[in-house]
């Protein structure tokens, strides 16, 4: 492909993999006579979907990975971040470089094989120190909090919220919606990328090879690549069980008064990785603290994904699938979830009763997961055309200035190291992700950064729900 690049590129999805990778498509003079076109759902809004993974009020910013590669590569995103001009990503308001205090519990016992959060948080510490010098900083300007009194201490909270953490200055968050806004005007000024609005029914094959999709409403749209770039949804179109698996993420939102604004804004991001919980400081009245969890589960019966290869039947399958304001899910948690929101509200933050007001807002967060925390950005093994960028596994949207240009490099077999890491891994005869004697076997991230229980279906947990609150079914 790098002499002979296609003439044309559909790319379908608009969040930050779909939209960064149009913008990258737009200054690499390889692609410089290739049509792109990018379609979604916008369900009668704007690019991107508001219900898109990528738009929120703030998203963490941060090279603190146990990986040294995602470390390496946050870092590289955060000099474009940190680029503060009007015109730049990180200019007006759109990145805060509050800091970061990242923290875990000592496990009460250790899994062979899986990582704890306390084992994260000390690699990501490691890596972050490193980081830190070689851009010129002291080791000591990231400081251990050794204890739960440290940790408090540096929260201003008499609570537990952790037994071992560190606070990287240098790290902060992003505002998730302001960033997409700011990169799709980059996307539609370069006058390159024609946008369609409207819902993909299926991808379209001939023989052996993708060649377009067929639209709900009938239309085609024919290209020489197709880039699936959908996020949650992609497995909704591709059978992608066993490698990604959309699980819901819990977000809740609490008013808050001018007076507690002044302390929260001034507070660092906070981020429990045993139990997932993390408070992101505000910059209006009004808090959002989140669960990076395994999720919930959503099993659904699917039409029209696309099998494995052409000699494979296509047929319905069951995979978890989203559940959003376009198809119609009330915006309520289920009481787990609810009861643990407010948990973090009371750990994590320096204010007191931030538990016990109502919401203001709730939501689930679609995370593209896959098993080991790494992305699947790669050329499908079993069909010609059809590439694939997906599997955020919740940690996509902070490498925004950056993660285009990756995808194109993957596209191109330059993706190096981290391209090793994000390619399509096989997935021999297991039953991860499918169902079995009317039990769906949820795929289950083991990447040491997750919180919660594994395994939750959603439609289960909101039935509890309703029995704790006395609604009939």
């Amino acid at each position: 492909m790098e002499g002979n690049p296609p003439s044309s590129i559909l790319i379908v999805g608009s969040g930050v993999f779909g939209l960064s990778t149009a913008w990258a498509l737009t200054k690499r003079p390889l692609f410089a006579k290739t049509s792109i076109t990018v379609v979604d759902d916008t369900t009668g809004g704007q690019f991107p979907p508001e219900d898109c993974a990528s738009i929120d009020s703030s998203r963490i910013v941060r090279a603190d990975y146990a990986d040294p590669h995602y470390a390496a590569l946050a870092n590289e995103a955060q000099r474009e971040w940190r680029k503060q001009g009007v015109a730049e990503l990180g200019g007006q308001g759109r990145y805060t470089e509050s800091g970061l205090i990242l923290t875990a519990y000592v496990p009460e016992e250790s899994k062979t094989g899986q990582k704890s959060g306390m084992a994260y948080t000390q690699e990501s510490w490691k890596n972050c120190v490193e980081i830190a010098v070689k851009e010129g900083h002291l080791p000591g300007e990231i400081e251990t909090l050794d204890s739960a009194a440290a940790l408090g201490a540096s929260l201003g909270t008499d609570t537990h919220a952790g037994d071992w953490g560190y606070l990287n200055p240098f790290s902060g968050w992003a505002d998730a919606g302001k960033g997409m806004k700011w990169l799709f005007e980059q996307v539609t000024t370069s006058g390159r990328v024609e946008f369609v609005e409207a819902k993909v029914g299926r991808l379209k094959t001939r023989g052996g090879a993708v060649t377009g999709v067929q639209l709900l409403d009938g239309r085609l749209l024919d290209a020489d690549v197709v880039l699936v770039a959908a996020g949650a949804w992609t497995g909704t179109l591709i059978d992608l069980r066993g490698q990604v698996e959309a699980t819901g993420q819990a977000l809740g939102y609490v008013d808050i008064s001018d007076e507690e604004l002044a302390v929260l804004s001034e507070q660092p991001v906070v981020l429990n990785l045993s139990s997932g919980l993390f408070i992101i400081p505000p910059q209006g009245r009004t808090l959002k603290v989140a669960r990076h969890g395994f999720g919930y589960l959503n099993p659904s019966v699917v039409h029209g994904a696309l099998p494995s290869s052409p000699l494979a039947e296509q047929k319905p399958i069951v995979v978890s699938r989203p559940r959003t304001s376009r198809n119609g899910l009330a915006r309520r948690l289920p009481h787990e979830a609810d009861m643990d929101l407010r948990r973090g509200l009371a750990q994590l933050s320096p204010v007191k009763g931030l538990e016990k007001r109502p919401w203001k807002e709730t939501r689930l967060c679609w995370y593209s997961d896959t098993r080991d925390g790494d992305w699947l950005v790669d050329w499908h093994p079993g069909w010609k055309g059809l590439f694939i960028a997906t599997g955020d596994s919740g940690h996509g949207y902070k490498f925004l200035p950056v993660l285009g240009e990756k995808v194109l490099d993957c596209m191109l077999g330059q993706g190096g190291l981290i391209g090793e890491k994000w390619k399509w891994k096989e997935v021999d005869g297991e039953t991860v992700g499918k169902e079995t004697d009317g039990k769906f076997n949820g795929l289950v991230t083991m990447d040491g950064s997750r919180g919660g229980l594994p395994g939750m279906i959603l439609a289960e947990e909101m039935q509890k729900e309703r029995y704790q609150r006395g609604v009939k079914l």
